[in-house]
């Protein structure tokens, strides 16, 4: 999802004009009613176009129905239907819609581009895909636009997973639109997919170019599903069985056995791996069970080597390996004949095997624990700013679409380049102060003289979320506070957090419970790992948290309790499963302070454990 500011796309006449009629609409109005249709309908575009729905629909609702013609009652038609979603009413916005988009081809691809967005938002996949493939036979053949669309149907797939109640559904659609529900749904089954069978049944469909990335991470032999209760033999016909279930975790070699730990000991990353080893070691306490670590270097070769080293010594578990392509080089050899928990994700697009769990420090998690939290405050319209990078789409898609789902709506958004020198041009467009002063620069016109100018920013906001390092927050916030947005809540992901010298304000920062607590369990237990792991404190204190909470999911399968919908209460967070194997992370929100600093300056005499896995 590609964060972006709506900008108006009219001359700098054109836009004095519209806003003199938003300026002096009334006296407009009594002039010319059925030209005055076509001015106040334009104004209400302009309007909307930079961020000022309340106005947009002031002006709208002014509008004659009896002045418009039909490609402009589509118009207005398509203005309703954004003001709802904007203002997450996703079932207005579809009431707002024309009917059909046949008669309007001028409009359909945006007609069904808004009808998609508002069904995905309802949960309902099946229609929104009939949607979008609806939605190609408007784009006349232009090669980028298509490629969007399917992207579109593909990611809104994956956020709207299909239930069990979509089957009947999906076996009445078009041949198209039924290629694309079934394709999901296999990637829903992971590694019990039929991906075969499904190019056999859709040749030449468009989504044909996502089955190689699909396929190519599954195991070539038949396999058990990583989902319990999904056979490879269900379709959407036959689908009988929840797709959120838990992951199928097997049962450990033996009861007792120990536990394999894999991380780079040697290397570039050795750093790394030793703040991870530092946490497994001290969350397993002194107890019986054995921990063996295995150097996994700084290669996918070298973490395939340590993994067949570990199989061998027959744990009961294995944790790790830590960097993403080791990760995906295990998970390509298959099911593993004991329990990983590995310490990273695969890409989205990548299927996981059974008996295989992937557990990280996903960005995404504290993104969407900021939309969360702004919501429990009531406050449900942001604007965000966020770095013009992969990381940054990914976190802004996670951020934008967790808002949404909560009823909220991102009513503005940007991206900047790191290391930007004077972000003031950004952030004015964010706030909205050139849409204000284009609207004086068009009374002064209409007046004739100058006029006292007061800015003002937009007031569709309630919060906003900002995803920045340190040196570009020191940089970003004063301008902030600048522009008239000081007195806004600012929501945060971690990376803000290793910064000194930023004034934090009402900042709020999203982050594990390791880094946040101030008073609760983890406080004893981050001043005892200073205590003893100082260098990886100081160095990675989260992959400390993070090598605690490995062994703790481990410990649970070890031990023969299974995950299934249980909540460990750890480290980085509170952990569930999911039904593809991921390991969530709910998290919560605090004003940052310095307390790890403090423990790390001045290391107390004393020792202690962290607290040992139940």
């Amino acid at each position: 999802m590609q964060p972006r500011v709506h900008s108006a796309p009219y001359s700098p006449r054109l836009m004095a004009a519209v806003f003199c009629l938003m300026l002096l609409g009334p006296i407009a109005h009594a002039a010319d009613p059925v030209r005055n249709g076509e001015q106040q309908l334009a104004a209400a575009e302009a309007a909307m176009n930079v961020g000022e729905d309340r106005k947009a629909e002031s002006l709208l609702s002014a509008v004659p129905p009896s002045s418009l013609s039909l490609p402009q009652m589509a118009r207005a038609q398509l203005l309703r239907a954004e003001i709802s979603l904007k203002r997450g009413m996703p079932m207005a916005a579809l009431r707002a819609l024309p009917s059909g988009s046949d008669h309007v081809p001028l409009y359909g691809e945006r007609i069904e581009a808004l009808r998609a967005e508002a069904l995905f938002q309802l949960g309902d996949a099946v229609a929104a895909t009939r949607s979008l493939v609806q939605r190609e036979r408007f784009l006349q053949g232009d090669a980028e636009a298509i490629a969007d669309n399917r992207e579109r149907i593909w990611q809104g797939l994956i956020r709207a997973p299909l239930t069990r109640d979509d089957a009947a559904k999906i076996a009445v659609q078009d041949a198209i639109s039924r290629g694309w529900l079934d394709l999901a749904l296999q990637r829903q089954l992971g590694a019990a997919a039929r991906y075969d069978t499904w190019t056999r049944q859709y040749p030449h469909h468009p989504a044909t170019p996502r089955v190689a990335a699909l396929s190519r991470v599954q195991s070539a032999a038949s396999v058990a599903s990583p989902v319990a209760g999904i056979t490879p033999a269900m379709t959407a016909t036959t689908m009988t069985t929840t797709l959120s279930s838990p992951p199928a975790i097997s049962s450990p070699r033996g009861s007792g056995g120990g536990v394999a730990l894999l991380v780079p000991l040697t290397g570039p990353l050795a750093g790394t791996g030793e703040a991870v080893l530092a946490g497994a070691m001290a969350a397993a306490g002194t107890g019986s069970v054995d921990l063996r670590h295995y150097d996994a270097g700084a290669t996918p070769d070298q973490a395939l080597v340590a993994y067949q080293q570990a199989l061998a010594d027959n744990p009961a578990v294995i944790i790790g390996p830590l960097q993403r392509e080791a990760v995906a080089a295990i998970a390509r050899l298959g099911t593993p004949t004991v329990p990983v928990v590995a310490l990273n994700a695969l890409d989205d697009d990548a299927v996981a095997p059974a008996n295989f769990l992937q557990f990280g420090l996903a960005p995404e998690d504290e993104a969407r624990a900021a939309a969360e939290q702004a919501v429990a405050r009531n406050l449900r319209r942001a604007i965000a700013l966020v770095p013009s990078s992969d990381w940054g789409r990914r976190v802004f898609a996670a951020f934008a679409t967790r808002l949404r789902d909560l009823g909220g709506a991102v009513t503005a958004s940007d991206t900047f380049q790191s290391g930007t020198v004077d972000p003031s041009k950004l952030i004015k467009r964010l706030l909205g102060l050139e849409a204000s002063e284009a609207r004086h620069k068009a009374l002064t016109t209409v007046l004739g003289r100058d006029t006292e100018f007061d800015g003002r920013r937009r007031g569709d906001v309630d919060f906003i979320f900002l995803a920045a390092k340190p040196s570009d927050s020191r940089v970003i916030l004063p301008q902030l506070r600048f522009f008239r947005a000081g007195n806004l809540p600012i929501y945060s992901t971690s990376l803000i957090y290793e910064g000194h010298g930023i004034d934090w304000g009402s900042m709020q920062v999203c982050d594990m419970p390791w880094m946040l607590d101030t008073n609760g369990p983890w406080v004893a237990a981050r001043t005892a790992a200073v205590q003893q792991q100082t260098d990886a404190m100081r160095s990675y204190p989260r992959l400390v948290a993070l090598g605690a909470d490995g062994w703790r999911l481990a410990n649970q399968i070890r031990e023969q309790r299974g995950l299934g919908a249980a909540r460990i209460d750890g480290a980085t967070g509170a952990l569930t499963v999911g039904g593809s194997g991921r390991v969530s992370r709910s998290l919560s929100c605090a004003a940052p302070h310095s307390a790890l600093k403090q423990a790390l300056d001045a290391i107390p005499a004393t020792t202690a454990a962290l607290p040992a896995s139940d």
